[in-house]
């Protein structure tokens, strides 16, 4: 029987503690993998979303607020701005275009944003990727063209079964029990091709459509053809470029005149995003205490186990010394059988931690439309296997000094 032979057969000897210890690394490792991995796409998940959009002409309130409303479809937009507002800050030097838009409304639990148009051909909602209709791409129809016309993202697609002719009738509103625009009967004539934003969770109709809607009342409806009293909800602004790329340094002279104005502010997406990791990085770092506390936990086990079966495997091992090993023999032996449990509970934990982020996408795509994938390998993927052998060296290192020091004549004496 060879030396390996003879670590697992002292592993298969102990199941239960063995499985035990190695279900208890398990746990902390994927507990610590999915966090992780969670946080990691959640940021790159938000910084390219905003990176989508140079800024948003929005009313006054929460810019965290707006971002979340613009962009995620999210919360609700704290106001209104003036149309003639905004073409004033269309008419800045630093301004090269915007989108104007109107939200508010909804339909089977998804968003229902009235918007310009230009929307769907010149609206990057991620650099250098324009919104399709390809059939190759996966869309369907065409953008809309008429005032009874709409385009619906391809989530919203999928979960509501639409079919390019099927028609529906907005809410006024997006909270359950708001009343229902029962004489618009609206016809889907696109959907969207993927995009892997919150913009395939959102319905989309013409920005005059908002205005016209039955139930409005008079005021609203005059909208639609009064520039003068036309109000928005916000606006998405694409920003000059200067070299490289960069964004025009303008850009915060804009920013602190429209932010000093009572009328609206410009918010800038991309920072605005890093308050809410701020916000919300404390729960990161407490359920990440969590997780290596877990882990440090099962190490402990580990060593408990492995201390235990030391006393047990006494007569075992002065035997093998008796049959020629070596105390260098014994001590590698229970410092394999560690790190043996050590690297299968890593790497069971791994594999648990990837399907506790395919259960958890699944969750956050139908919440806010953004994708997250169970093949990611994030940082803990590439540390926690060296990581866990160290741990599991040290965890069999005082046994592994036991066995090593063990008397061979005094422990030859049958257990009772």
């Amino acid at each position: 029987m060879n030396f390996w032979q003879i670590v697992v057969k002292s592993i298969y000897r102990h199941w239960l503690s063995t499985s035990l210890a190695v279900i208890s690394i398990a746990l902390g490792v994927a507990l610590l993998d999915s966090v992780v991995s969670l946080r990691e796409q959640t940021h790159r998940n938000f910084t390219q979303e905003g990176l989508g959009v140079d800024a948003i002409l929005g009313p006054k309130g929460s810019p965290l607020q707006i971002v979340l409303n613009a962009l995620y479809h999210l919360e609700e937009m704290p106001g209104k701005i003036k149309w003639p507002y905004y073409e004033k800050v269309l008419k800045s030097e630093v301004v090269e275009d915007g989108i104007p838009f109107a939200t508010g409304h909804s339909y089977a639990g998804f968003r229902v944003n009235a918007i310009d148009e230009r929307f769907f051909t010149e609206l990057e909602y991620m650099p250098g990727r324009h919104f399709s209709f390809k059939p190759e791409d996966g869309g369907q129809g065409r953008v809309f063209n008429a005032r009874e016309e709409a385009v619906a993202g391809a989530e919203v697609a999928k979960i509501l079964d639409i079919k390019l002719g099927k028609t529906f009738n907005p809410t006024c509103g997006v909270n359950p029990g708001d009343p229902v625009h029962r004489n618009d009967n609206i016809q889907f004539v696109g959907i969207m091709a993927p995009t892997g934003t919150p913009h395939d969770r959102a319905i989309y109709i013409p920005l005059k459509t908002f205005y016209t809607l039955e139930g409005h009342g008079s005021d609203v409806q005059e909208m639609s053809t009064n520039e003068e009293h036309r109000e928005i909800s916000g606006a998405y602004l694409r920003i000059k470029r200067i070299r490289n790329g960069a964004l025009h340094p303008g850009i915060q002279d804009l920013k602190y005149n429209v932010n000093q104005s009572s009328q609206a502010q410009l918010v800038v997406p991309n920072e605005v995003l890093p308050r809410l990791f701020s916000i919300i990085g404390w729960v990161d770092s407490v359920i990440m205490g969590i997780a290596i506390l877990v882990s440090i936990l099962a190490m402990l086990f580990l060593f408990v186990a492995l201390l235990s079966a030391l006393r047990e495997r006494r007569r075992d091992l002065a035997l093998l010394r008796c049959l020629g090993a070596t105390r260098r023999t014994v001590f590698g032996l229970i410092l394999c059988e560690s790190i043996t449990m050590a690297v299968t509970g890593a790497i069971l934990g791994v594999a648990i931690g990837h399907g506790i982020v395919a259960f958890g996408s699944e969750l956050i795509r139908v919440e806010t439309g953004l994708r997250f994938s169970a093949s990611y390998m994030s940082t803990a993927d590439f540390y926690v296997l060296p990581a866990v052998i160290v741990l599991g060296l040290l965890a069999g290192l005082l046994p592994s000094i036991q066995a090593y020091k063990l008397g061979v004549l005094k422990n030859l004496t049958p257990v009772s």
